[in-house]
């Protein structure tokens, strides 16, 4: 019994050597991978998108940090779409090598998309075939980062169009739809004309779906569909320390199997499912 006892205890005691040692000397830790440019994507104010057969898209963001289209025609940009390319800049590099004379087996003689933000240019190739990894070209560099992070057959302009239906800067007063009208009235919003099935907060629900509309789809509009009705928004904006007044249309084009707005100035079209367009249009208790 007392021989096993001794056994134990110098097994403990070297169990803590061992752990001392170890505390001691920590494992080295691994080096970061490196980050494809040192550019931070938060930086980034200037977006110009290249890919062969469609028109050069670019984006400018302004100092208060909204994106907006100013090619191939001008437009509210989705920020969010905006600042995910822009984290291109960011993205972890798992590989790379000196650029090779060929780099027509990596995509890079015909570049998928050509990246410019701000004055770093990145040439986007084909996928890596046994990885999930994605060839890029920077200079004399070939990198390889994640396939997830850019898909240069979804950079078209469409993706970049904001699906807000009203911009920041519109602060509605009054909504003249074909068959009523929704206007603020004294800090509280009315019915006209007025119906005892539609409470207060119907018509504030109401005022909030187009407060914060937002599309499944924005697409370019070319003509061709009659217009169904016209939505009149009045509102107001500031502009430096004056406040000015505007009306914006809004053309109905669709209200089945989708309802399609369409904003005529921009010739920008919104859908909308069907059921949260209808709640646009009307108001029912």
């Amino acid at each position: 019994m007392r021989k096993r006892w001794i056994i134990n205890l110098v097994l403990l005691m070297a169990a803590g050597v061992l752990v001392a040692t170890l505390w001691s000397n920590p494992r080295p830790h691994a080096a970061p991978l490196p980050k494809l440019t040192s550019l931070k994507p938060g930086a980034v104010t200037r977006l110009t998108l290249q890919r062969t057969g469609h028109p050069t898209i670019r984006l400018v963001r302004d100092a208060h940090g909204h994106w907006r289209l100013t090619a191939p025609f001008a437009a509210r940009a989705d920020r969010f779409r905006a600042a995910a390319v822009a984290d291109i800049a960011g993205a972890t590099v798992q590989d790379h090598f000196a650029a090779p004379a060929d780099l027509a087996r990596y995509g890079l003689a015909s570049p998928r998309a050509v990246l410019r933000l701000n004055g770093v240019t990145i040439q986007i190739g084909a996928r890596h075939p046994l990885a999930p990894l994605r060839y890029v070209l920077i200079g004399h560099t070939v990198d390889l980062i994640s396939a997830e992070t850019v898909h240069p057959a979804r950079l078209t302009v469409d993706s970049f169009l904001s699906t807000r239906l009203l911009g920041r800067h519109i602060h509605a007063r009054a909504f003249l739809m074909p068959a009523f009208t929704v206007a603020r009235v004294k800090g509280i919003w009315r019915l006209t004309p007025a119906s005892s099935r539609i409470s207060n907060d119907h018509i504030n629900s109401f005022v909030d779906k187009w407060r914060y509309a937002r599309a499944l789809q924005v697409t370019r509009y070319h003509g061709g569909e009659p217009v169904l009705g016209r939505v009149t928004i009045r509102y107001e904006k500031r502009a430096g320390n004056r406040l000015q007044h505007g009306l914006l249309h809004i053309d109905i084009l669709a209200t089945t199997p989708e309802v399609v707005l369409l904003r005529p100035r921009e010739r920008l079209a919104y859908h909308f499912p069907q059921e949260i367009g209808e709640r646009m249009l009307h108001i029912a208790p």
